[in-house]
């Protein structure tokens, strides 16, 4: 199937969903209120900050309107789009590049500075992946970035130091070998899940699939954001590298074109994978059953290169077609504190101030740290999602066997060329 034809009917089915949804972005502000749109998982912070907001503010209302995840990046576009979009939105930072073509978001550098914070104060990669050009579309609150967590009864079962885990990717193969293995009760137990589909599909395959590539010292695009590079030699051995778990090593299940993020936790839960690539999100959920004993390692990485990941994280946006300006940016000056971002975040804080609060503090929160240090924001292009769908496309093809990972680049890099025609 044409990846660029398969992408317009996704997105043009994906349009039609969120137009039958989105209208409850779209009600009229009263006087004195703002409306503030979060996710369903803000849910409960959201709403003790408004209650706060308020008691500050008495001459104003916040009126919280609740989306959940799903097609969310969609909606937002659509209420920008619309002319009238909630004053404050949540969203993540690797959709602002998508967010800035519509020319809809107000430039928050002239407010952060007047509050004291200047990009400075940022994550770097947090803060250019809620930029565009010189103008700062976002304040970034939420900063992550995939780390692997592995079980360490599993290591020790295999004859491996669960202190000592592999830092290289030589050191990465071999310890994935020794970790396939069966079960006291027969069944096989796999080394590294990697994802390679699931319901998230693209998004959960790009952000552990292309560190590899950029570990490697391949990339996407060239420096210049003007051509593909995912043709090229240290582009597709990074690819190779990371289907090869799956492909001929075998130390990946089965299930692995249908496994997600999702999907992973499950199988580490159940005992059926000893590795895969996860955020602390994760590691609390699975620190919390009593019957696993969880360790975090930084991603292995070349001998002679350094580890890295995608950025992920979220950013509070102003829409210019927000109905009050003024108390939007009262509402983001109140938001924009050390306190209230390290609060908010349900990882780790994109505002620097805020890593040392206690709740970041904890040893084994520390490879989470050092992995999110080393992260990449993606380029502030546009047409990244588009790009990056055909190399999910692509990759998925290496992964089935259609194609050699060489042959596979060489189609990702032509069509993507196409892209930026």
């Amino acid at each position: 199937m044409d990846s660029t034809k398969g992408y317009r009917r996704r997105a043009l089915l994906a349009g039609a969903v969120a137009a039958a949804v989105v209208p409850e972005f779209l009600h009229a502000a009263e006087a004195g209120e703002i409306t503030w749109l979060v996710t369903d998982p803000s849910k409960p912070i959201a709403t003790q900050f408004a209650a706060e907001f308020e008691q500050q503010n008495a001459d104003l209302k916040i009126r919280l309107q609740f989306a959940p995840y799903a097609d969310l990046e969609n909606k937002v576009l659509i209420a920008l789009r619309s002319g009238s979009p909630p004053d404050v939105m949540e969203v993540q930072t690797s959709w602002i590049p998508s967010y800035a073509g519509t020319n809809k978001l107000n430039d928050l550098r002239p407010l952060l500075g007047e509050i004291g914070l200047g990009t400075e104060a940022f994550l770097p990669a947090a803060i250019r992946a809620a930029s565009s050009g010189d103008r700062v579309l976002g304040i970034p609150y939420q900063a992550e970035a995939l780390s692997i967590i592995y079980n360490r009864q599993s290591f020790r079962d295999a004859g491996l130091d669960p202190d000592k885990p592999p830092q290289t990717w030589p050191e990465l193969v071999e310890t994935t070998r020794r970790l396939t293995r069966r079960g006291p009760d027969g069944a096989m137990r796999y080394g590294y899940g990697i994802a390679g589909g699931g319901p998230g599909g693209q998004s959960n395959v790009i952000y552990r699939a292309l560190p590899y590539v950029w570990m490697n010292g391949g990339d996407i695009l060239d420096a210049e954001l003007k051509r593909a590079v995912l043709n090229s030699r240290e582009s597709v051995e990074g690819v190779r590298f990371y289907a090869d778990f799956y492909r001929t090593l075998k130390v990946s299940p089965p299930s692995t074109l249908e496994n997600g993020a999702l999907e992973l936790r499950r199988l580490f839960q159940a005992g059926a994978i000893a590795m895969y690539q996860a955020t602390p999100t994760d590691f609390d959920v699975l620190s919390a059953n009593p019957n696993l004993d969880v360790g975090v390692m930084v991603t292995p990485h070349p001998e002679d290169r350094q580890s890295t990941a995608l950025l992920g994280g979220w950013a509070f946006i102003a829409p210019s077609d927000g109905r009050n300006k003024a108390g939007a940016e009262r509402l983001l000056r109140f938001l924009a504190t050390r306190e209230h971002i390290g609060a908010y975040t349900k990882t780790f804080p994109a505002l620097t101030a805020a890593l040392d609060l206690p709740r970041f503090s904890r040893p084994v929160l520390k490879p989470f740290a050092d992995q999110l240090a080393l992260a990449r924001a993606q380029p502030p292009i546009p047409a990244w999602v588009r790009m990056t769908d055909v190399f999910y496309q692509r990759l998925q093809e290496v992964l089935i066997g259609d194609r050699t990972p060489q042959a596979a680049m060489d189609a990702a890099a032509a069509e993507i060329n196409r892209i930026l025609a």
